[in-house]
């Protein structure tokens, strides 16, 4: 799961801050957020992914007591819950070291490529003393400038957009609205075989509620939506079949120079130059 604040200062330390949660259960992950919630406050948001332990009745009073906003991703759907599917690439990478909390820590205080700070000066304001040799002047208080680092982290965001865009053939999507008439599919499945018309939107974006033949609702990506596929047009009219006498029906002739190859296909012969 991912954290937002009005300043992104916890986006990225939160990303590994609340550590591995070896039990799923409801109960241990809101005591386990608890506890980040202790230690560094409560966002603004928190977004996840739609697993039981987030979509349970506990999790939303939690996040009521708590003075938060719960957003979930599209079902289905692992980019838009991309940041905390980031966050466990590295949290990986982190534990096939030696030393787990070592590596932790140099995660923490290893300035990053987008915003170009460290998510300790971030976080605290101030870089963080490693096992590395350093001057007594650069562990001193010193806040970055978070302008600069919004404009920084926004024009690097946008400039991956962009190239990912123009490397998948991206582009945008017009929005659906209630009683639109559409087919979806997932990444894993080979056709638009299941039609559905549109309920909703949800408050996430480009995600939408829908409702099959079978009246089952269903929430998809627009990704996972195409108009137009799966429904016949209700104007267009059944041709008018006209009965045939058997005397005027004849087979099909060939001229007589045609020669046919075993599989049907007409064998015409070479065309050579008059050199």
């Amino acid at each position: 799961m991912a954290f937002a604040t009005e300043t992104p200062t916890a986006t990225p330390f939160y990303g590994l801050g609340p550590g591995l949660i070896t039990n799923l259960l409801p109960s241990q992950v809101v005591l386990k957020l608890k506890t980040v919630f202790a230690r560094f406050g409560c966002p603004d948001e928190v977004v996840s992914d739609n697993g039981p332990q987030f979509s349970s009745e506990e999790f939303k009073e939690f996040s009521k007591d708590y003075d938060f906003q719960h957003m979930t991703s599209s079902p289905h759907h692992a980019q838009g819950n991309g940041h905390a599917e980031r966050g466990v690439q590295s949290a990986k990478r982190i534990l096939q070291q030696k030393d787990p909390l070592l590596a932790l820590m140099s995660f923490r205080s290893t300035p990053s490529a987008t915003t170009g700070v460290s998510p300790a000066e971030l976080l605290m304001g101030r870089k963080i003393k490693t096992t590395l040799p350093t001057l007594e002047a650069n562990l001193q208080p010193k806040w970055p400038d978070l302008d600069t680092v919004r404009e920084r982290d926004a024009a690097e965001k946008k400039l991956q957009a962009l190239h990912y865009n123009r490397r998948h053939g991206a582009r945008p999507l017009p929005d659906l609205h209630p009683g639109d008439r559409v087919s979806t599919k997932l990444d894993h499945e080979k056709g638009w075989t299941t039609p559905a018309v549109v309920s909703g939107a949800c408050d996430t974006p480009r995600s939408y509620l829908i409702s099959t033949e079978k009246g089952t609702v269903l929430r998809r990506n627009r990704r996972h939506l195409r108009t137009g596929v799966g429904f016949q047009s209700e104007t267009v009219a059944e041709p008018e079949t006209v009965p045939l006498d058997p005397g005027m029906v004849s087979s099909p002739t060939r001229p007589p120079d045609q020669t046919l190859t075993r599989s049907g296909r007409v064998s015409r012969p070479v065309v050579k130059l008059d050199l």
